[in-house]
């Protein structure tokens, strides 16, 4: 285990990327997983306490509780990389993050009964973080297969259609430092932030976000804004270089697709991600965004078009219901779909008013 506080936080070299990629083969990369686990501890320890480096004795008073006797009977159906994983972490405080709460390793080879086991006398599944309670019922947790050395993320029972048959949805299995690092990542980038404990946070900040315990839940973030609005500009820029000169549209590349002015009368809400982008985009100089969708150029068409802006919405207890916009329509106007319960429930809330009738017109295109 690390044993200063800047071993602790100098975790660069164990975050997962394209050049550092995740193990692919063989048991859990323990040692990588620890330490990742434990700048996590110590991150929340820090914002719970308000301290700018972690006390490494508190961190290691943490009573851990895969370490007495009474959890033997435990750890001895857990794969040698994993106890080995549990020897080298800190016992996080409750809250360990905003989806999961503690350390639980429950054996849950009952919820998986259609998937084999080659392990002999050791479960194949293990839930290493379990779910709050505060996102549903049924909670699963983050769950290791210490067969295949991948993780999963089933956040309850409900969840489970997502990640099983395995062999149907290898896509949803990783190596457990890939989802240690996504969570790092989020922090990194401001969509998850360690705040003031519940109940603590001003007004106008705990309405801006979802709220569990010490760990809030953005919205968005500054980061991904301006990651969103350089990688349009970046697609836009790569269209038109391949373009004969000729055929750009004689329009300012400098000016923002849309104004503050034009999406009020589009009733975009105030401070939402899709504002900030289209406020930010440089406009394309060419009709068509991908085959088959159209650039707005008309801001009055636009606006004509939007269906779902102007519905009133039943606002959350945390932050604003924002509602589908289209930002890229169609160009075949002939071509959309009739309101029913599928488009009634991917874009609107069960307590929404509905102003629709079955069968009523929705344009087609790319919505946020």
């Amino acid at each position: 285990m690390n044993t200063t506080p800047e071993q602790i936080l100098n975790i660069e070299d164990a975050l997962v990327s394209e050049a550092n990629p995740a193990r692919l083969n063989g048991p859990l990369d323990y040692e990588r997983c620890a330490r990742l686990h434990n700048y996590l501890v110590a991150y929340g320890w820090m914002a719970r306490h308000g301290q700018e480096t972690p006390n490494l004795d508190a961190l290691a008073s943490q009573p851990s509780i895969f370490a007495d006797e009474d959890t033997q009977a435990v750890r001895e159906r857990l794969h040698p990389s994993v106890n080995s994983f549990l020897d080298s972490i800190f016992s996080p405080e409750p809250g360990f993050f905003y989806w999961v709460n503690h350390i639980s390793m429950q054996l849950v080879d009952d919820i998986f009964p259609d998937e084999e086991s080659d392990l002999g006398n050791l479960e194949r599944f293990v839930v290493i973080y379990g779910t709050v309670v505060e996102l549903g019922s049924h909670c699963v947790g983050v769950v290791y297969d210490q067969q295949l050395h991948r993780a999963a993320f089933p956040m309850t029972l409900e969840n489970l259609d997502s990640v099983e048959p395995i062999d149907e949805h290898e896509d949803m299995w990783y190596p457990l430092e890939t989802i240690l690092t996504n969570w790092i990542y989020m922090l990194r980038i401001g969509k998850i932030t360690a705040d003031s404990p519940e109940g603590k946070a001003p007004e106008e900040l705990s309405r801006s976000r979802s709220q569990i315990g010490l760990w809030s839940w953005l919205p968005s973030s500054p980061s991904q804004v301006d990651s969103t609005v350089a990688a349009i500009d970046r697609y836009s820029a790569a269209i038109e270089a391949r373009m004969p000169s000729g055929s750009l549209l004689p329009i300012s590349r400098d000016a923002p697709l849309f104004t503050d002015i034009e999406l009020d009368a589009a009733s975009i809400p105030e401070e939402c991600f899709i504002r900030s982008v289209l406020t930010r985009i440089k406009t394309p100089r060419f009709k068509s965004i991908a085959p088959g969708l159209e650039v707005p150029h008309d801001t009055v068409a636009f606006t004509a078009r939007q269906r779902f802006t102007g519905v009133p919405r039943k606002q959350e207890e945390w932050g604003k219901n924002i509602p589908p916009v289209l930002l890229f329509a169609a160009a075949d106007r002939s071509r959309t779909v009739t309101f029913g319960e599928e488009i009634r429930w991917l874009f609107l809330g069960p307590e929404d008013d509905i102003p629709f009738k079955e069968n009523d017109l929705i344009p087609t295109g790319l919505y946020k």
